[in-house]
């Protein structure tokens, strides 16, 4: 699918240089998403982003899916200075050769003053931090390597939970798609709200998450767990929250008993439905609150409570405070 482009949005301003950083054993993904995100961010504003794709030394580099991937050039011949560079993460050897080489840690030390800001993706953290640029900030990385990020480098500030952290200039995404999500809150950072949402609907996102989601879905451990007759409920239920979700409805819809269906959810899923879809619904309404400035009373249609009141106590509930104030804590 390809974006309509707004003529002119951005006539007056230069073009930024984006440099995607790779290395032997690099995941594609970690590329190629934010590679999208930036050419579809091109397509509506015209003459905004310049990618460039480099490899510590100029070399072609091969993926650790045995992809060989040709590149723009060296590190040391990328545009100086560039607005954003982007680390790509990869396999555990290929991260500790292209640290252990220090082409790509000691060009990062090096260009990091005079970049406007500095990314990574999953484990294009740990060339982040041998370069010295997480020193006393918070970051994060793959689930899997949070615990040995904060080992090799103490001084990093780990945080385990988000799927994106933002520490002034440098910002840092957990594993693999996340970095199109990070990829996302770059360019809204830079054309607005409006631009992001219209590439995450280009590229058929589900959802748009913020920077501190958890890593590991909810939803997609409850599919992992579940049976394959109660597999697909979880997904079904998040994109039907206007529905009628009773346990007699949803026990309808699997073609079980709504006793029945009640003992294997909870069995399976690890609480009751009723509980189940309290949990999405609420998760729901706080994205809306996060990243829309829609009214209380859209919001509560959206995500399939009876009125206002009811968003009010499901807020209470579970943050102590109505959905105003926890808005105006957590931000758009």
């Amino acid at each position: 699918m390809s974006a309509t482009p707004h003529k002119d949005a951005n006539a007056a301003l230069p073009a930024l240089d984006v440099v995607l950083v790779a290395f032997d054993g690099v995941e594609p993904i970690d590329l190629a998403g934010p590679a999208s995100v930036f050419s579809k961010a091109e397509a509506l504003r015209p003459g905004r982003y310049r990618l460039h794709l480099a490899s510590p030394d100029g070399g072609p580099v091969r993926s650790n899916a045995g992809l060989c991937l040709a590149v723009d050039g060296a590190l040391s011949h990328a545009p100086t200075p560039p607005d954003t560079v982007i680390v790509a993460g990869g396999d555990a050897a290929g991260v500790r050769a292209a640290i252990h080489a220090r082409l790509a840690p000691d060009w990062l030390a090096g260009v990091a003053p005079r970049t406007r800001r500095v990314a990574s993706v999953c484990t294009g953290a740990f060339v982040l931090a041998a370069a010295g640029l997480l020193d006393g900030r918070e970051a994060t990385t793959h689930w899997a390597a949070c615990e040995q990020l904060q080992v090799l480098y103490p001084r990093v500030q780990v945080r385990r939970e988000c799927i994106y952290v933002r520490d002034g200039p440098v910002w840092t995404s957990a594993g693999v798609t996340t970095g199109i999500e990070l990829a996302l809150a770059l360019v809204e950072d830079d054309l607005g709200r409006e631009v992001s949402m219209d590439i995450a609907r280009a590229l058929a996102l589900p959802l748009l998450r913020d920077g501190g989601q958890a890593q590991l879905s909810p939803m997609l451990q409850a599919q992992a767990a579940a049976s394959r007759r109660l597999r697909d409920l979880p997904a079904w239920i998040a994109t039907h929250l206007q529905d009628d979700l009773s346990v007699a409805a949803l026990a309808q819809r699997v073609s079980m008993s709504p006793r029945h269906f009640a003992r294997s959810f909870a069995a399976e899923i690890g609480c009751t439905p009723a509980r189940y879809v309290a949990q999405q619904r609420l998760q729901a309404a706080e994205q809306l609150l996060r990243r829309t400035q829609w009214p209380q009373e859209r919001i509560a249609g959206h995500c399939g409570y009876g009125s206002v009141d009811a968003l009010q106590r499901a807020f209470v509930r579970r943050h102590g405070v109505p959905p105003q104030a926890w808005r105006r804590r957590s931000g758009p």
